[in-house]
């Protein structure tokens, strides 16, 4: 099978992570990270889409969403910077690690479907109680991550489970999507 990509939706990352900062604020990068690598990989392989689409890199401590973490960490010269991140977010530099607060309590969520934030609540609940390691160590068991090779991109592809009895038709379904730019 061929690589599978999708076209990354910026408003959709501002809104997931504004989602992400009222549901549980105080979350570092590497939590934020993960949370998305899970919505991600289970909002595919339930509706044969991502919710933000991004490209994921197999990093040293687990896959990583490179256009939210620039975002994050500010990186203006690696990525544009949205206009509305500031309303959307605010980053918390103050302690040790960086922590994800909401921006602007009106700023709207018009983009997220519902099973958007149904998959982003699992994955924070999923992750919220679980170590920085256990989190990481959980993720190089993932075929998306084992596929990729260390620091390389991730293939959507190898986000949908084996298992998944439906297998064969997410995978339609994900490359029509992929091809029509649904996300």
């Amino acid at each position: 099978m061929r690589h599978l990509k999708f076209a990354f939706s910026e408003r959709k990352a501002l809104e997931a992570l504004a989602f992400v900062a009222r549901e549980h604020p105080g979350l570092t990068p590497l939590y934020v990270a993960k949370v998305f690598f899970y919505a991600e990989k289970w909002h595919l392989n339930r509706y044969g889409r991502p919710i933000v689409a991004d490209t994921y890199i197999a990093m040293p401590k687990g896959p990583v969403p490179s256009t939210i973490k620039n975002f994050l960490d500010e990186k203006w010269n690696w990525v544009d910077r949205p206009d509305e991140i500031h309303e959307a977010i605010t980053v918390d530099r103050s302690g040790w690690l960086p922590r994800l607060n909401s921006g602007d309590p009106d700023f709207a969520l018009t983009h997220l479907s519902e099973s958007d934030k149904e998959c982003l609540r699992a994955a924070i609940a999923f992750c919220a109680d679980k170590s920085s390691q256990t989190l990481s160590d959980m993720t190089h068991f993932e075929k998306s991550w084992l596929s990729a090779g260390l620091n390389a991109p991730m293939n959507y592809l190898d986000f949908i489970d084996d298992y998944n009895e439906f297998r064969d038709e997410i995978i339609a379904m994900a490359y029509e999507n992929a091809a029509c730019g649904v996300i």
